[in-house]
């Protein structure tokens, strides 16, 4: 009977031998275990990047079509007219006369297209001692046409041009005006206006 008893404690005793060393194997694993993780986690904290349960959202850009600048060409065109002043007349005082019968109406609403205008007149100085003037009066505005003012030297008639005209807006009276500096007479035989315009195509 007792070594029966005896068979029976040492088994008893192995059993529980064996299952202490597998609780204790079963600890130190574990304990180990939890040694790695700690130290891959204070290493992840220093170079890992961190990871958050939010996705960063990714911005897509969608190309855009350059526009495309046409460049566009104007031409433009000009041509001439010419206004006929009327009469003619002459004189020998040195300060400015009216030479009676020139007057001639001008309206630029007649002209929209107008850029530039001139004063053009056939002129001589009597004698040649000297020199003729000739200019344009504005009636209207009553005073002197800016850039009409033209003169010449020439005993015999002379066509002669005066600068760009400052023609005011609107439809004025207009006549020519004549003076001599000297002894001499001053004689205005024909006139008219060069009209430049400018059209666009």
């Amino acid at each position: 009977m007792l070594p029966k008893i005896g068979i029976f404690l040492a088994v008893i005793f192995s059993i529980n031998l064996i299952a202490a060393d597998v609780f204790l194997y079963r600890l130190w694993q574990k304990q180990n275990l939890q040694v790695i993780k700690s130290e891959n986690t204070q290493e992840c904290s220093v170079n890992c990047p961190k990871i958050t349960d939010t996705p960063t959202p990714v911005l897509v850009t969608t190309p855009t079509a350059t526009p495309t600048i046409k460049k566009v060409i104007v031409k433009k065109t000009r041509s001439i007219q010419y206004i006929p002043i009327p009469g003619s007349g002459s004189t020998l005082e040195n300060k400015w006369v009216d030479l009676v019968g020139t007057e001639f109406y001008f309206s630029t609403s007649d002209y929209p297209n107008l850029t530039e205008a001139y004063f053009e007149a056939n002129m001589r100085l009597v004698n040649g001692n000297g020199f003729a003037y000739l200019r344009l009066f504005d009636i209207t505005a009553g005073i002197e046409v800016w850039g009409s003012e033209i003169s010449t030297n020439s005993q015999n008639f002379t066509s002669v041009s005066s600068g760009k005209l400052t023609i005011r807006k609107g439809n004025h009276l207009y006549r020519v005006q004549a003076k001599s500096l000297t002894a001499d007479t001053t004689v205005f035989n024909s006139g008219k206006i060069k009209i430049i315009l400018e059209n666009t195509l």
